[in-house]
This record gives C-alpha cells, sequence and structure tokens, in this order.
C-alpha cells in the first residue's frame, strides 16, 4: 500500500508543478499577523493574475487494489496452535508476526527478530557440562500493533507464559525443554534451556506461532480459549476489518506496517466456500484470484485455463495417512481401553498390505503424488526403509494368525481367539476422511474402503467437518477426545527439522488431550526414548537416532503413511507475486503480493 501511496505523492507532486507552470496559480496564502499591510495599490507595471474563471479539477483517488481468497471451511480463529486446520495459520500470516519465519526452501529469516540468535555471533551459549543452553534474542524496535502501542519483548514474554500455563495453556514447540525466559529490557530477552534444543530459531516463529499483544489479550481468558484469538490486533501487513461467520474476512492494509512500501494490495476479502468444484469456478471465471488448496482433481483444468496458473511450492510435505485409534473409541488410554481392533500391530500390519498405493496414486490422483511409507523422506532426515509389498492374501493370512476369521461366510470377520475383543466381535469399524476436501479425496477414501473390505474388514465411510475432527479436547474434538476408529487425512513438518513434528505425533506425552497430537494414542517407551535423543546438535548423531525410530515405527505403524503432495495454490494471473510453500503456509510473504490489471 505504501509503495502505491508513494506513486501517488509523487504523480500528484508532477501534476501539481505541471498546473504552476501552465495553468492557474494557487492564491497566496494570508500573510503572517506580525507582517504590516500594504499602504498603496500596486504600482501600474506590476502583473495581476486573473481571477479565476473555474475550479480546478480534483485529483484523483489511486484505485484501490482488491483481490478474493478462498479457503474452505470456517476457521475457529487465528491461533494455529489450537486448531490446525491450516486456515488459522494461513490467515494468521496476514495480522500476526513471529520472531522469524521460513521460505519455501526452508530457510530462516528475522521477523520481529533483528538478528538469528548463533554460537558464532555469541547469542547461543552451551554448558557441555550441565548440558543447558541459553539464547539471546535482540527484536526489532520500529514494529508496532494497530493500535500504536509497540511491540516488545514483553509482548513475548506474555504470549508464552500464556502458552505455558499449566491450566489454560496449551503444549508448544519447544516447551518441554525451555526453563524460562528472562527479559533483560524492552526489545532483549533470553531464552534458558534445561537442555539442548536444536530448533531454537523456529521456537516462536513459523506457521503456528505468533506474538500476541499483552495489553490486548486477557491472561485471565487462557490462551486456547481468549477473545483475541478471534479478533486479533495485527502487526503484520494487514489489518482485520470484518468477519461475517460462514461468509467472509475481509482484511485492510496496514498503513504502519513495519517493511517499507508494504503491503502492495489495499483490500483482501477471504470467502469461505465449502464446495471445491465451487472454488474452481469462480477462478477460471475470474471472481477470485486466489484459491488456498487445490484438489487432485481440478490441477488439469486449472492447469489449461489461459488467466490462472498453479501455484506449486518446491518440495512435498504433506503425507497422506491413515490414522489408526489404538484406545477403544470414546477414549483416550490405549493401556486401561485398547481398541477391540487396532491395538494389534498385526492388523496395521495386515491394513497396510491391502492397501493399493500405486492404484490410487494413478486412478485416483493422475499419477502427481509420490508414494511413501515413512515419516522420514525430505532432506536432511532421509530414511532408507524398504518399501511395503502390496500384499492382500499376505495381509489375510495376518489377520487369520491374529484371530480374526469369518466363520459365518458373511464377508465381515470376527475375533475367534484376538487378543482385545469378545469372542465373535464383528470386524467392523467407522473409517473418517475430512469433508469438503474434493472429489479425488472421497474417491482415495472409498477405493481404500472397498481394499479392506476385499480382506474382511467392514468400514462406514463418515465425512467429518475440520473444525470438528481437529478442535480441542474442551470442545470436542473427535481425535483429542478419542471418538474415532480410523481416520484418512494428511499431515507434515514443516521446515527441516522434524524433531518437534515426531515429538506432537509419536511421543507417548503427546498422547494426553490438548498436549499435543498423538491421537493414535501409541505409547512404546523405545521410541519416546529416541525421540528425546533427537534433541541435540550433532547432525549424524541425530539421524542416526531419526532412522533408528523409523525402523521401529515401520514396524509398529502407529500411523499409515500412504502418499505425498505438495498441493498448490490456483493464482489469477492478475495476482502475483505469490510462492507456495509446504515449509510455512502459502500467506508466509503475503505482504510481498501484487496486483497486475
Amino acid at each position: 500500500m505504501k509503495k502505491a501511496i508513494l506513486v501517488t505523492v509523487v504523480l500528484t507532486t508532477l501534476l501539481g508543478l505541471f498546473a504552476s507552470a501552465c495553468g492557474t496559480p494557487a492564491p497566496a496564502p494570508p500573510p503572517a499577523e506580525d507582517t504590516p499591510a500594504p499602504t498603496s495599490p500596486p504600482a501600474e507595471d506590476t502583473p495581476v493574475a486573473p481571477a479565476p474563471t473555474a475550479a480546478p479539477e480534483p485529483t484523483p483517488e489511486p484505485e484501490k487494489t482488491s483481490i478474493v481468497v478462498l479457503i474452505q471451511t470456517e476457521p475457529t480463529g487465528f491461533n494455529g496452535i489450537v486448531s490446525d486446520t491450516g486456515q488459522e495459520q494461513f490467515l494468521m500470516e496476514f495480522v500476526m508476526l513471529g520472531l522469524t519465519d521460513l521460505d519455501p526452501y526452508g530457510n530462516i529469516f528475522p521477523e520481529l527478530a533483528a538478528e538469528l540468535p548463533t554460537v558464532e555471533n555469541g547469542a547461543v551459549v552451551i554448558d557441555e557440562d550441565a548440558w543447558t543452553m541459553d539464547v539471546t534474542w535482540t527484536m526489532r524496535d520500529d514494529v508496532y500493533w494497530a493500535d500504536g502501542e509497540p511491540v516488545t519483548a514483553n509482548d513475548l514474554v506474555f504470549t508464552w507464559n500464556a502458552i505455558a500455563d499449566p491450566e489454560t495453556g496449551i503444549w508448544a514447540e519447544g516447551i518441554d525443554y525451555t526453563d524460562s525466559i528472562e527479559l533483560i529490557d524492552d526489545y532483549t530477552f533470553v531464552v534458558h534451556y534445561n537442555g539442548v534444543y536444536p530448533n531454537y530459531q523456529m521456537q516462536f516463529g513459523g506457521e503456528n506461532f505468533g506474538v500476541w499483544p499483552a495489553h490486548y489479550c486477557d491472561a485471565d481468558q487462557g490462551f486456547v480459549t481468549w477473545d483475541c484469538n478471534r479478533a486479533p490486533l495485527s502487526s503484520g501487513p494487514f489489518i482485520l476489518e470484518e468477519w461475517v461467520t460462514d461468509s467472509h474476512l475481509t482484511f485492510v492494509a496496514n498503513p504502519n506496517y513495519f517493511e517499507e512500501g508494504k503491503p502492495l494490495i489495499d483490500e483482501i476479502i477471504v470467502q469461505i466456500v465449502p464446495d471445491y468444484s465451487v472454488m474452481k469456478t469462480m477462478v477460471l471465471e475470474g471472481d477470485a484470484d486466489y484459491q488456498f488448496w487445490t484438489t487432485a482433481g481440478q490441477l488439469e483444468e486449472l492447469e489449461s485455463a489461459s488467466d490462472v496458473r498453479l501455484d506449486w511450492a518446491p518440495t512435498g510435505r504433506w503425507v497422506q495417512r491413515l490414522i489408526p485409534n489404538l484406545a477403544a473409541k470414546g477414549t483416550t488410554d490405549p493401556v486401561a481401553n485398547p481398541h477391540p481392533i487396532l491395538n494389534d500391530k498385526r492388523v496395521r500390519q495386515a491394513i497396510r498390505m491391502a492397501v493399493d498405493v500405486d492404484t490410487i496414486v494413478e486412478e485416483v490422483y493422475g499419477g502427481v503424488p509420490t508414494p511413501v511409507w515413512t515419516e522420514f523422506f525430505r532432506e536432511p532426515y532421509v530414511c532408507e526403509v524398504p518399501r511395503p509389498e502390496y500384499d492382500p492374501a499376505g495381509a489375510a493370512a495376518l489377520l487369520e494368525e491374529a484371530g480374526w476369521t469369518d466363520e459365518d461366510g458373511d464377508g465381515v470377520r470376527e475375533c475367534h481367539g484376538c487378543p482385545n475383543a469378545e469372542e465373535g466381535y464383528r470386524m467392523s469399524m467407522e473409517f473418517n476422511s475430512v469433508a469438503g476436501y474434493g472429489e479425488a479425496e472421497e474417491l482415495g477414501q472409498q477405493l481404500i474402503g472397498e481394499m479392506l473390505g476385499d480382506i474382511g474388514i467392514e468400514l462406514q465411510l463418515n465425512k467429518v467437518e475440520s473444525a470438528v475432527l481437529w478442535a480441542d479436547y474442551g470442545s470436542g474434538g473427535v481425535e483429542q477426545s478419542g471418538d474415532f476408529d480410523l481416520d484418512f487425512w494428511g499431515d507434515g513438518y514443516g521446515g527441516r527439522d522434524p524433531t518437534d513434528h515426531i515429538w506432537y505425533y509419536y511421543h507417548s506425552w503427546a498422547a494426553e488431550p490438548d498436549y499435543g497430537w498423538n491421537v493414535a494414542r501409541w505409547m512404546n517407551e523405545d521410541a519416546d526414548a529416541l525421540i528425546d535423543s533427537t534433541y541435540w546438535l550433532d547432525e549424524e548423531y541425530r539421524k542416526e537416532q531419526f532412522c533408528s525410530l523409523a525402523t521401529l515405527m515401520d514396524d509398529e505403524l502407529p500411523n499409515i503413511w500412504l502418499w505425498t503432495m505438495a498441493y498448490p495454490a490456483a493464482v489469477s494471473e492478475r495476482l502475483q507475486g505469490t510462492q507456495s510453500s509446504v515449509t510455512d503456509q502459502h500467506s508466509w510473504n503475503a505482504a510481498d503480493w501484487y496486483v497486475v490489471e
């Protein structure tokens, strides 16, 4: 916006100079009070300006630039730590800043931070005897909230204390390694760690973490439920102007944004459109400029349009997976209440053997995704885990071994000597996918249901809204409360460091509701020890530990990983400057977006 204003000022100045040279001059200002009035008329040879005959033409206002962005569901707010649908993080980038952020290639850059702390610049100090670490952060002193108050280190400390509050807070990256944060002055603080935390540069940044204003948010309401989550005070490039539930959100350019000349767009209207086919039509017909996520079935038509481009990320991230609940449906303790079917790893192994990933990738997704079978497929942590075979006969034999047979001949197996269910218990479960993610996702779910049906596992296919599936425990979230059997969706870690992602999804402590996302409730002491050992700085050692974990997970299957795909955004050609990312949300550089008419 500032760039547009600057251009307008320059043009207005030039027009004013042109008018002074060729048109009617502006009237002179009145004399100052201490200036004597003239005592005689001007001399006859003094030129006198003729009286104006018409009012000067008003300077035209600069044309407002506006874009329409499409998202699929109503966001829960602007707090990606609390609700991880992706849309909260996408919108948060418009209004909230963190200390650091990531570009699409995984490079970390300062945002609110004045520089990145390192061992080399003296901001990171490691006590090798105690094996602890202190990190000193220095923040910029030229960033302001939308109400004019400065963004300070006190806001960062306030935010972290709200997150870490044992009663009203939530788990966040680095929380288990952070002893305390010491406020030094308005723009300096020191983080004291009880160990060595390798991802310290991204602890207070990235797609999930925003710094919240201490003078605006009510700490007594608690981080998870405070009102400012739905009415954020902006420090970012845009300000939330309006939110109409189930309709749209309107953002306007922040005139006090700290990056000179940015943002370059005056208004962003985010429309909530549940139907992906309607989204596609709006983009193709020029009624929208940006579709946040596309689906595989839309890619060919969008790519062939002359005035639309697919904005691909440089790498993949999202891994489509099956999430088996190891605890009985509606519970969260797999030891006291094991799932009657899925708690046995032989069943999970049989399910993986029965899913023909290649057929789904080719027939449903047009060959775009890449099959994967481990979390560790991205540099720098690539582990050599053998690809599992598609073997439905072997899967059936494994189910027989686990005590699941079809003795009544109805095509569905029953428990006859299985370890966790009563005799005769039917091998029947609910199978959830996320509603509204497009036809390809539905077809993929259907094919998996048919493939498992072929080996005697009966599945009832359901679609669940993301805001319900992924809500927190207190709000009745399906996964946090354990109210599911088998789920089907995709996720993956941002940036280059999987440490916190792996902890969040697979550590035993992360199985506690609202403390992590180990909603499979996989609890394994060996896995916990390996995950804990990755919190070091020696990269070779870290890779060894990750790959040992990969081998264990390949046997235990806390998730069943299927394929990866970097879903592109669909962008109109009038909108430039976008760059999709898998290390962060696509809106990571929204301040750089601009319109070309």
